[in-house]
């Protein structure tokens, strides 16, 4: 058995503890894999424990796609320089 410690940190209107690499290759653990959370309140403990068979799709990075791809089909307005039009608003700086 090992100990490691770590510290409970604000997560948007939660609270987390990041788990190491290491600690979940150790558990088999994977990002999206659903865990149990069993508490006991007279010792303060919390055990987790990581399902074997994955319930949930597991995160993959995307290839990058260009500013071309993600126009394309577009039918509406077109503005600013690099697209031909006029451009528009605050952020154009003279």
């Amino acid at each position: 058995m090992r100990t490691i410690t770590g510290s409970l940190a604000r997560w948007g209107n939660s609270q987390g503890v990041r788990i190491p690499k290491d600690v979940c290759e150790l558990v088999g653990a994977h990002v999206g894999d659903v865990v149990t959370m069993d508490v006991n309140e007279e010792l303060g403990e919390l055990t987790l424990r990581f399902s074997a068979a994955r319930q949930t799709p597991t995160f993959r990075r995307r290839r990058r796609v260009t500013l071309q791809e993600l126009c394309e089909g577009y039918e509406g307005m077109r503005v600013g320089e690099e697209w031909d039009g006029p451009d528009v608003g605050a952020e154009v700086v003279r």
